[in-house]
């Protein structure tokens, strides 16, 4: 079951208390479905974003991603900006608005994590991880383009 008509802008402040329990699943008016998360550490509207077993959520990169470390977790993508310790929602499923993404990177090509906080690429580079479940739907434009989640997840290796 899912919290219905969910504030995807809301932010509770490291002070207080969670406005939900941590790992939530809410929906919002058009069936786009978020997780309520824990920042550990800071993100941007368009982060991708690790989700660990406690819904801790940090920005991804490879240092993150790797096999021993975070590989197969749950990926999200913040909708708000986020700052450490702070509670939000982060998106899980349906169409989102703004991911961050390399230069150049292109429509329903694989995606990869990078060496860049919070920002995924097609670039295949060697030491990253693939992702499953996050296809762009249309071309980056100053680092950001539009796309479809159907709950992400860090793959194998390049």
């Amino acid at each position: 079951m899912y919290i219905q008509g969910i504030d995807t802008s809301l932010v509770i402040a490291s002070t207080g208390p969670p406005a939900f329990k941590v790992g939530a699943l809410g929906m919002d008016s058009d069936s786009n479905i978020f997780q309520y998360v824990h920042a550990n550490g800071v993100a941007v509207v368009g982060d991708v974003m690790i989700i660990d077993e406690a819904f801790e959520a940090d920005q991804l990169e490879v240092a993150n991603s790797a096999e021993g470390t975070g590989a197969y977790l749950p990926l999200g993508v913040a909708v708000v900006a986020l700052a450490d310790n702070e509670f939000g929602w982060v998106q899980r499923n349906g169409i989102v608005a703004a991911i961050n993404v390399a230069t150049s990177a292109a429509v329903h090509e694989q995606l990869n994590s990078t060496a860049t906080v919070g920002r995924i690429d097609d670039n295949a580079l060697a030491g990253s991880e693939y992702l499953l479940g996050i296809s762009l739907t249309t071309a980056e434009s100053g680092n950001l383009a539009p796309g479809i989640l159907n709950w992400p997840t860090i793959d194998l290796p390049v």
